[in-house]
């Protein structure tokens, strides 16, 4: 009986192509030098702070990720716009949200105005034609963070309506009467087997999906589950018409928390047409530090102002106003003042890994200016 169970398992064995076996491995093998290519890469990255074009980390194309930081789903990009001067005029099916560092401006969204300054938050929902416009007397510098989900969902088209330049590597493409209407990507470059030419204006089914979406305002009434789901987008929708642009510093309240002194601008309670990112200040005290805590999504942070270190685990990691702190999953990690002015850290993480996935917060230790 024994001889053949032995016989039926050779003859199981013999029947497995190779292939297959060292196919279900590399999935196991590729994560293994992912972890470690990530446990390489910087945990504060000292990025080209407005530098005109690029991603601070990667773009937002997912196989960016792991490229310069060990986070994978945000990555952020830096606005600087001179006095009176104004970006191009654009649109994109993610929502967007920008920090503004310092100055004042305006941003124009499906032709409504909307002004901003220092600290403020500029909220740009889904599929909204926009652009920035800096204030005559002075201009005005943003940070742009930003979630990689898109890409996986195929969402990252983006539409202009006008051209203030063209892309390094590719040729104008000009109508008639000499004007810049697009430009061509020439075949080859990011793997392209033909060139493509990048147009201004709508696509004008996408344009049409979207305006319907937008017309449904009636609720349905019925209580089946999905009616709820029916409900949801004209609740969104009104959310949407009614919500926020621009989060002002003055209409949200520090606190003092476990975790220290901090100021919720976006969070899963917010009614906001932007929901991708969460988005809160940090300030600590000159020689103080924050509370230790622990969760298991990403969280990126930009140094707005004051130096200081992280640790992470058990290891310190220096840093300064300007450099972005990259918090990897399930890293217990402190920050610690040791300037001598406050510092002022400005974090932002993923929604939906946040909270509907992956759990909350634990709290390990408490900051040092926490009093009960």
């Amino acid at each position: 009986m024994a001889e053949q169970e032995r016989v039926k398992e050779r003859l199981r064995q013999d029947e497995i192509d190779p292939k297959l076996y060292y196919d279900y491995e590399t999935p196991f093998i590729k994560q293994k030098l992912e972890r470690e290519r990530m446990d390489m890469l910087p945990r504060v990255v000292k990025p080209a702070m407005f530098a005109k074009g690029g991603h601070a980390l990667g773009d937002l194309r997912v196989f960016e990720r792991y490229t310069v930081a060990p986070i994978s789903s945000m990555t952020c990009n830096f606005l600087e716009v001179a006095a009176g001067d104004r970006t191009e005029k654009q649109r994109m099916i993610p929502s967007t949200i920008a920090y503004i560092l310092e100055g004042s401006g305006e941003c124009v969204q499906d032709g409504t105005s909307y002004s901003f300054t220092a600290e403020d938050v500029v909220v740009i929902p889904p599929y909204t034609t926009h652009q920035f416009v800096a204030d005559a007397r002075r201009g005005f510098r943003a940070w742009v963070p930003q979630a990689r989900f898109w890409h996986v969902l195929g969402l990252l088209w983006q539409e202009n309506f006008e051209f203030k330049s063209i892309p390094e590597g590719t040729e104008p493409i000009r109508d008639s009467h000499g004007q810049l209407v697009g430009f061509r990507v020439p075949r080859g470059t990011l793997g392209l087997e033909r060139d493509l030419d990048v147009r201004v204006g709508a696509d004008t089914k996408r344009e049409g999906v979207f305006q319907a979406r937008r017309a449904v305002r009636q609720k349905p009434e019925g209580k089946t589950k999905y009616d709820c789901f029916l409900r949801r987008l004209a609740e969104d929708n009104e959310l949407e018409e009614k919500g926020p642009r621009v989060i002002r510093r003055t209409e949200r309240l520090w606190e003092n928390t476990r975790q220290g002194r901090l100021k919720f601008y976006i969070h899963f309670w917010t009614e906001v047409a932007a929901r991708a990112l969460d988005l809160m200040a940090v300030e600590i005290e000159p020689g103080g530090h924050a509370g230790k805590h622990r969760h298991i999504f990403e969280e990126l942070i930009l140094v707005a102002a004051g130096k200081g270190y992280d640790t992470h685990e058990e290891t310190r990691y220096p840093w300064e106003a300007g450099d972005l702190i990259c918090i990897p999953p399930m890293t217990a990690h402190q920050h610690f003042n040791d300037g001598n002015g406050m510092a002022r850290l400005i974090s932002v993480w993923p929604r939906q890994l946040a909270h509907d996935f992956l759990g909350g917060v634990e709290q390990i230790s408490d900051a040092s200016s926490w009093k009960r």
